[in-house]
């Protein structure tokens, strides 16, 4: 049975019965008080009270339900004829919560017994508190939920962004290096709302960031050398080899210990930016910065972290297969013990450069040279030795000729040097020079010394010749110089 008490002030035995049949129909419990009854003094709490108009008490129109109990509902019962007199609906309409006129149908009166009685189980004690608890713990589950589609709101920008890397990675997978730099500038900012960025080529071996592209409105650094900037942004990026986030500049530096200066400050509208070092592996290639956030105060770590984290892999194993490709490239056309290039270069650039001797005129001049008894260095100090002999004769070539000019070893013992827009006494001078270096300087191994001599032919272009009549009399200007004696130079 619930313990809620049905109460009935008045002298009306038809309508009293009824209530009583309705309680113990709902199963709580009833009483009925004579209609001079004080409803002060009924103490029964949780409790429904039905007061008769009929009655004294309610024509007076006195306070009903002030000071009776919290959990006290008051319904006023109307005669049969359901005439309301004005002047006690007036007085009397605060403190009662319903009207009822006696003349209810059974079945009604059930269901609106039932009604106030399930409003009374629902906040009285300890119902009352189970129902707060309730409350509480809806509250609980609201704010979850909002956490929770906050979480998927952000999932959801993620996922979109991630979607948008796809189609940035396939640009970004290429041997080149100037559309990688373009996707950086133009479209990556676009990806997290960052006005500005700028990309650098880190130099590891000298220390030296190279700018590549940027889209400032104003000059900013081309060369920034990290051991006079090591408390940079990028300096602390590439030494934690880690994406920095940086939410608020000037805080960053408190944080830090140090002061940056940054001669643009002014040009910003937001304090935040993003230092992304690109790395294959744990070698950092380059780095790249995204300033700047628009239409919000810095960077997020949720939904801005991740994809660019994402996209500097791919930017860094991009950058590291055009260096593999480049190194690959350059071992194709260089010898391998030298460093000059090799046979099939060499005719390359000849060809080139006798293209361009006879559309612009200029001189152009080959000299050919070969390290004498280079056989018998072998023979007497080993293969190595005669290595040796090779590299430094490879050296004192570099050393003679310009960057303009084009060394190469073309085969075995020899070695090929082009030299544009030089004539055939020029090229004796260059002749003459290295040939006295390669005889003055000896060669080293073990701390034993050993000297060695070459022998050169000279040759101008011709241009009613072809590159193969060119190479012969080249070739044909060495021959005399062996056979007039070893460290000779003869010009065609």
């Amino acid at each position: 049975m619930l313990d809620v008490s049905v109460s009935y002030i008045g002298s009306d035995e038809n309508f009293s019965q009824a209530l009583d049949k309705s309680a113990r129909y709902l199963g709580v419990s009833y009483h009925k008080y004579p209609s001079h009854q004080n409803p002060h003094t009924i103490a029964c709490e949780p409790l429904l009270l039905i007061i008769d108009m009929d009655t004294e008490l309610a024509r007076s129109g006195v306070g009903l339900s002030r000071g009776l109990y919290d959990s006290c509902l008051v319904v006023l019962a109307l005669p049969e004829s359901g005439d309301i007199d004005v002047k006690i609906l007036r007085d009397i309409w605060n403190d009662s919560i319903d009207f009822m006129n006696k003349s209810i149908k059974q079945e009604l009166l059930d269901k609106r017994i039932s009604f106030y009685i399930r409003h009374l189980t629902a906040v009285s004690n300890p119902a009352g508190e189970v129902n707060q608890n309730l409350t509480r713990r809806i509250s609980d589950l609201q704010e979850n939920l909002t956490k929770i589609n906050l979480e998927l709101r952000v999932q959801n920008e993620v996922l979109d962004k991630i979607g948008q890397i796809r189609r940035l990675s396939r640009k970004i997978n290429c041997l080149d290096l100037d559309k990688i730099a373009t996707v950086c500038i133009e479209e990556i900012p676009l990806l997290i709302s960052s006005r500005f960025a700028s990309l650098y080529r880190f130099d590891s071996e000298k220390g030296v960031l190279h700018l590549l592209r940027h889209n400032h409105p104003y000059p900013i650094d081309r060369l920034v050398i990290l051991t006079e900037h090591g408390n940079s942004p990028m300096a602390v990026a590439i030494g934690q080899k880690k994406l920095l986030l940086i939410k608020d500049f000037s805080r960053w530096e408190t944080e830090a210990d140090t002061t940056f200066q940054r001669m643009y400050a002014r040009n910003y509208q937001s304090n935040s930016c993003i230092i992304v070092p690109l790395k294959s592996d744990e070698r950092v290639l380059g780095v790249l910065n995204l300033a700047d956030k628009i239409n919000a105060s810095f960077f997020d770590d949720t939904t801005d972290w991740a994809p660019i984290e994402l996209l500097s892999e791919i930017i860094g194993s991009a950058m590291s297969n055009i260096e593999l490709y480049g190194e690959m490239c350059q071992q194709a056309r260089t010898d391998g013990m030298t460093g000059l290039v090799n046979y099939r270069t060499f005719y390359d650039e000849l060809d080139k450069e006798i293209q361009r001797s006879k559309r612009y005129g200029g001189n152009l001049s080959l000299i050919m040279v070969d390290v004498d008894e280079l056989k018998e260095v072998n023979d007497t100090y080993g293969h190595r030795c005669g290595d040796l002999a090779l590299m430094h004769v490879a050296n004192q070539i570099v050393y003679c000729t310009r960057d303009i000019d084009i060394a190469a070893r073309y085969g075995g013992d020899e070695f090929t040097i082009i030299l544009p827009n030089t004539s055939l006494t020029e090229a004796k001078v260059v002749a003459e020079r290295l040939g006295e270096m390669v005889a003055g300087n000896p060669v080293n191994i073990n701390g034993d010394e050993f000297y060695i001599s070459v022998s050169i032919g000279i040759k101008q272009f011709d241009r009613n010749k072809s590159i193969e009549e060119f190479v012969n009399e080249s070739d044909n200007a060495l021959f005399k110089a062996k056979s007039a004696g070893k460290n000779r130079i003869h010009a065609f």
